[in-house]
């Protein structure tokens, strides 16, 4: 498959290419972002800006296939003219009517064979070409997403994009495929119909020409706000979607405060904008639609009054008829023509609204593409060095974030870097340590100075090539979900597995690897949830290894990992380092990790302090360096330092010796992915009962019932214009009236025809208004209840690959989107087409029964042709990969939108592109397959009616030659089954949309239907609270791994009030405990008791509410900083807020933002440092001043000030209110005060009490990792 990227040739549009880019303002949003809604749009040939020559080609020959199967409807018209001359029972013979007849009959047959051919390259052609484009337009929306500069991240909510790009590819792929085929099809009925009308007979068509200008403006004003409402909508959408990734992107923190009516409540809000937006949409659409009509019918009153003039005028009889004067036939030809014309126009509304629709998506979707990005990392433009030495230099930088451009980070930053030099950055949270790291990746460029790699200015240089000689191991790895083996090698494309392996091994990787069952090919799950902290972060230095770069940048790239793990990957690093000469810039605020740093530079409020070696700084009597250190070296456990450190054979110290588990508690499993889920065709097969979705609007019974009026009302209208048309014709033959009289019953029936299209006015108004709250709302509520259950499902749920967030996401959007075809559209069609079988049948059978059995005979092949029609809609059963291509489409989008920074840093943008081009051509080939299928039904469809005409008007000539019924009889039972059949067709156009809403109705179904393993509501709730916890012979693995144990045989009792710390190796189960605790899981054998009752007993939510979890990668969520520490407590006031700051050292700075409390953290609290962020974690768990803290590594984000003031804070915290603390630490330093430290090895409990006395066992595990520690530090 070829590369498909924005910036090359093959991407550029083939329109107008200046109206398509949209000026963009510095902050890097569109100048035309509120002209776009307005209701801006993009022009219709630049909406087909992703068609190559093949799809013009197909376009070209889809069009004039739409075109020709449009002209010959009005051809038909004039067919029937012909019939109705043929018929006339004034001179001529029986015998030479049914010849006359018996020829048009063939024609009718033949022009049929031709729109069946017609039909069908119609339609395979458009379906086919819009599917290419479509694939394009996906492929080009992500690569001008991932071409963006981060600063573009940082203003626009990264989390409604994926939504955002799904809900826009949706509406154009729909503007530019049949619904365009159907729209020249209409304009080429409507021309055809009045040039034929205009030939037969001009002085009346100008009469019903004169009309049209009021059809062009209803359709005017239908397209300016169904354009308005369409974007309000896609933007609501977005939100909503973006509210739901976040909370099922993070749904352990979600789960740990309770937050899922918060979570939910944010859903929903966003929801209700888009079903306003929705439901004015429709308002619309049936004002639009009922003008157009009533416009129609006006247009017919005028043509019959002014046609019984003509008539009458003349006083001729056929046989005596010269070519110029009106008969019954010519005037037959001309109001069908002509108005046939105008119905075209009416009918074109459907399609005109889907490319109004789509040129309005398209309008925001291009000018993203479009957006020229000031660090474009897929374009080719810029210098790539012949050789890169490393030498860095920061030139009086200044710098402030696009987000907060009024907060100085950098103010004169100069400092520069020799090349192979190994320069470490320490300082407090937010002094600017990362933002120096982001300079130099250029994730952003500097408001002011430069930055210079070898002495070239870093803006003249390729980005891509530029990253490709940097690595970068951050603070909180990110990985995708793919294998170990292809996470490593991102550093490195086209890497061999020696290479991986090399650098698995170099990281201290390689053997946990292997111990899982699939070795490298372990799937890692969403974010690399299947994997423990420290074991992300081992991948991630593999993956920066194997790029072997000659610039290396670490930014706490060890923070993740236990004592013995973090010395053998530092020797590792070192032995890199050794291995080349290579820059490298350290961020660490273990100091003890940079001591060996050739420089150590001091960072304060955005300047450099001091800079020198350890040694050198450590001289400066008063220097900041010296006091941090001193401040750290004061907790060294100096007891410890003189006790020797015995081997254990027991103890693993190298792969095995991992970190601590993250937040996500799951991630300690070090598992292997779960068993392949069951193929989506099992969903197909559950079959959701419309009673069950009815069920769900019975709020809306009111709006309901308004619908069901107006769709009867419009139902009843078609056959009643067949009953007046035929009255009509019948008058315009009846020679026996005087000039007056046929002049008196011309104005009779035409006050008959405005009464009617008053009639369908109200009635079309009344249909779309109310379906429209009624879906809209249904579709709402779905949704709704889809995330709700989402939220509600056990935590062990989300470890399987299908449960990511980002293909939640993508399924709640796409079939909670489509349900609303099986509610509304479904109901209004049906009764539509329920109300004009039953009226047009009982005037049929009065008038004439054999004609109406001849015409039951007819009518279901009519019907078994819509149905086929619809049926090619339908997903098949069988048909798996379509379904699966694009839930991992958007998985994949998600993901890479949520770990941009790790994406552009390792120039992965080519790579997921491409990934994405795959998954996008297994989805839309199934598509491509059924378009020869669907053109064959849509083409019989179609003809059907001439065939249909053929058969009755030869049979009613039959009836007549032999006067079993009357002419009068033939016509009227034939224009009232004849308009019941148009009525038919305009509400079939949607059936076959209605059915693709049966498979998402299943899936959504699917979800709300299930009843989690873990129930949050049910269970008892406790008088009183002490916290007492105990594990009683605990045995548990992880669902996605049964058959390795984590817990054996655990035993560990935790009093009331006391601090216990849990330490051990990784994978010994340390937070394995606290899921337990927060009853993430539940264990296999054994009891886990909470105050002396089994806690699967509680009340899940009352127990999460006493509890406290602060782990060790902070989770905040889009909004303020206020917002996110009341989390913890709902309904805090502000000082409540302000105290839990201070207390988690934290409210300094947030008071130094301008807007303080009130400042936005953006999408996982990327405006804030690591630091920064863990502080706002801790003062959330402290607001809610539980009985029992959980703390998850708490302090390992922090630098080493902010972890004393708040351990500090921690401790004053337990001594205000006697609380059972759980602490899991790898620096065991900080655990030294606890009641009890309880060490694990091997899935159970060997050694538990105070420091004091752990340290007095001579040959103790924690002994030896105590005194492991002090060798390092």
């Amino acid at each position: 498959m070829p590369k498909i990227f924005v910036a090359s040739s093959a991407m550029k549009p083939h329109g107008n290419e200046g109206e398509v880019a949209p000026e963009v303002a510095q902050d890097g949003s569109s100048r035309h972002k509120k002209k776009a809604a307005k209701g801006e749009m993009v022009s219709f040939r630049n909406l087909f800006r992703y068609a190559d020559e093949t799809d013009y080609t197909l376009i070209a020959i889809g069009t004039v296939a739409a075109i020709a199967t449009g002209i010959a409807q009005p051809l038909r018209i004039l067919l029937m003219g012909n019939v109705v001359t043929a018929f006339n029972p004034v001179g001529g013979s029986y015998d030479s009517m049914v010849d006359q007849v018996a020829k048009i009959s063939i024609n009718f047959a033949s022009f049929g064979v031709g729109v069946v051919l017609a039909g069908f390259v119609q339609v395979m052609a458009w379906t086919y070409t819009s599917s290419r484009q479509a694939e394009r337009l996906r492929v080009a929306f992500i690569a001008g997403i991932l071409k963006q500069d981060i600063g573009w991240f940082d203003v626009n909510n990264s989390q409604t994009l994926s939504t955002k790009i799904t809900e826009s590819v949706l509406l154009i792929q729909d503007g530019i495929g049949r619904k365009v085929g159907d729209y020249w099809n209409s304009i080429a009925m409507a021309i055809a119909g009045i040039a034929i009308g205009f030939k037969s007979g001009w002085k009346l068509s100008l009469v019903v020409v004169a009309f049209l200008p009021l059809l062009v403006l209803g359709l005017a004003c239908m397209m300016k706000t169904t354009s308005r409402a369409v974007q309000n909508a896609i933007k609501a959408y977005g939100q909503a979607g973006a509210a739901a990734e976040e909370s099922l992107s993070n749904i352990r923190t979600v789960h740990v405060f309770n937050a899922m009516p918060a979570s939910s409540t944010k859903y929903n809000l966003a929801l209700r904008v888009a079903e306003a937006a929705g439901i004015k949409k429709g308002l619309m659409t049936g004002i639009g639609g009922g003008f157009t009509f009533m416009m129609i019918f006006m247009t017919y009153a005028v043509a019959i009054a002014y046609g019984a003039v003509l008539v009458a005028s003349d006083n001729l009889s056929a046989t005596r008829c010269t070519s110029d004067c009106y008969d019954g036939g010519k005037v037959l030809t001309v109001f069908f023509g002509v108005i046939m014309g105008a119905m075209a126009l009416g009918q074109a509304n459907p399609s005109m609204e889907a490319i109004v629709s789509a040129r309005a998506a398209a309008f925001e979707a291009y000018a993203t593409i479009d957006r020229p990005s000031k660090v474009d990392a897929l374009s080719d433009d810029g210098i790539k060095l012949d050789n890169v030495n490393g030498e860095i230099d920061l030139v009086d930088v200044e710098f402030q974030y696009p987000s907060r451009p009024h907060i100085p980070v950098c103010k004169g930053y100069s400092l520069k870097i020799a090349a192979g030099e190994k320069v470490a950055l320490v300082g407090p949270s937010g002094s600017g340590k990362s933002t120096i790291v982001s300079l130099v990746e250029r994730f952003y460029d500097p408001v002011a100075g430069i930055v210079k790699l070898d002495g070239v200015d870093l803006k003249t240089l390729n980005p891509r090539w530029l990253r490709q000689q940097i690595g970068l191991v951050g603070q909180e790895p990110c990985l995708f979900a793919d294998t170990i083996a292809v996470n490593i090698g991102h550093g490195k494309p086209n890497a061999t597995i020696e290479e991986i392996h090399d650098a698995a091994r170099r990281a201290n990787a390689f053997d946990f690897i292997l111990s899982f069952p699939q070795g490298f090919d372990t799937v890692v799950g969403d974010r690399g949830a299947q994997l423990s902290g420290g074991q992300k972060q081992r991948i991630a230095i593999a993956r920066a290894i194997i790029k072997n770069p000659a610039i290396l940048l670490l930014d706490e790239a060890t923070s993740a990992l236990d004592t013995e793990s973090e010395r053998i990957v530092q020797e590792s690093l070192d032995a890199l380092l050794d291995t080349r000469k290579r820059t490298t810039i350290i961020i660490a605020h273990r100091l003890a990790t940079i001591r060996n740093a050739d420089r150590i530079v001091v960072l304060s409020q955005g300047r450099v302090v001091e800079q020198g070696s350890h040694d050198e700084l450590m001289e400066l009597q008063h220097g900041e360096y010296r006091m941090l250190v001193e401040a750290q070296s004061r907790k060294s456990p100096k007891k410890a330092a003189s006790l020797q450190s015995p081997p254990r054979t027991t103890l693993a110290v190298s792969a095995t010796t991992g970190a601590s588990m993250s937040t996500h508690v799951v991630v300690e499993k070090e598992k292997a992915v779960p068993p392949p889920p069951p193929p989506p065709s099992a969903k197909a097969r559950i079959v959701v009962p419309y009673r069950r979705i009815w069920a769900l609007s019975q709020a809306e019974w009111k709006y309901l019932v308004l619908g069901m009026f107006g769709a009867v009302v419009t139902g009843a209208t078609f056959p009643l214009w067949g009953v007046l048309l035929s009255q009509c014709i019948a008058l315009f033959f009846n020679f026996r009236l005087s000039e007056n009289d046929m002049k008196t019953q011309g104005l009779t029936w035409a006050g008959y025809f405005l009464v009617l299209g008053v009639a369908y006015c109200i009635g079309n108004v009344a249909q779309n208004y109310g379906f429209s709250v009624v879906s809209e709302r249904l579709t709402a509520r779905l949704r709704a209840m889809g995330f709700q259950a989402m939220l509600m499902q056990e935590i062990g749920w989300y470890d399987a690959p299908e449960h990511a967030a980002g293909a939640l996401q993508a399924s709640l959007s796409t079939d909670c989107a489509l349900i609303q075809k099986m509610s509304s559209d479904l109901l209004k069609n049906v009764l539509n087409v329920v109300v004009c079988l039953s009226v047009g049948f009982s005037i049929a059978f009065y008038h004439s029964w054999q004609m109406t059995l001849a015409l039951l005979g007819v009518f279901p092949l009519m019907g078994f042709a819509s149905k086929m029609r619809a049926k090619t809609f339908q997903p098949q059963q069988n048909k798996e990969s379509e379904i699966q291509g694009d839930l991992l489409a958007g998985a994949l989008l998600s993901e890479a939108i949520g770990s941009i920074r790790t994406v552009a840093s390792f120039g992965m943008e080519e790579a997921i592109v491409a990934k994405f081009c795959s998954h996008v051509a297994t989805a839309t080939a199934e598509t491509r397959r059924s378009a020869a299928k669907l053109g064959v039904v849509f083409g019989l469809s179609q003809a059907m009616m001439f065939f249909s005409m053929a058969f009755l008007f030869w049979f009613g000539g039959y009836l007549i030659s032999h006067q079993i019924i009357l002419f009068s009889d033939m016509f009227t039972v034939l224009m009232a089954l004849m308009m019941s059949s148009f009525g038919l067709g305009t509400a079939a156009q949607s059936l076959g949309d209605s059915a693709k809403a049966k498979q998402a109705t299943a899936n959504v179904f699917a979800i709300i239907d299930r009843q989690p393993t873990i129930d949050c509501d049910a269970g008892t709730k406790l008088a009183t609270v002490v916290g007492r916890i105990e594990f009683q012979n605990v045995r548990f693995a992880y669902p996605s791994r049964p058959h390795s144990m984590v817990y054996k045989d655990y035993n560990l009792v935790i009093e009331p009030g006391t601090t216990v710390a849990l330490v051990g190796s990784s994978g010994s189960g340390k937070s394995t405990a606290i899921g337990l605790i927060e009853r993430f899981y539940d264990p296999l054998e054994g009891r886990v008791l909470f105050d002396g009752v089994d806690i699967r007993s509680l009340n899940l939510t009352w127990l999460r509410e006493h509890i406290s979890l602060v782990g060790q990668e902070p989770v905040l969520f889009v909004g303020t900083i206020a917002d996110n520490i009341a989390t913890g407590k709902p309904g805090s006031s502000q000082d409540e807020i302000e105290k839990a700051a201070k207390m988690g050292n934290a409210h300094d700075f947030i008071v130094q933002f301008p807007d303080g409390y009130k400042t936005q953290v953006g999408d996982r609290g990327i405006q804030l440092s690591g630091g920064q962020k863990q502080r706002i974690a801790i003062a959330r768990a402290i607001l809610r001043d539980p009985e029992v803290l959980l703390l998850d590594e708490a302090t390992s984000a922090l630098d080493n000030e902010s972890e004393r003031i708040v351990q500090e804070s921690l401790d004053a915290l337990l001594e205000m209110k006697k609380r059972t603390t759980v602490i899991v630490a790898h620096r065991l330093t900080t655990i030294q005060n606890a009641d009890v430290i309880a060490v694990a090895n091997d899935g159970r409990i060997v050694e538990q009490g105070t420091h004091s006395e752990l340290m007095e066992i001579p040959s103790g595990l924690y002994r030896t990792l105590v005194s492991r520690q002090v060798q390092v530090e």
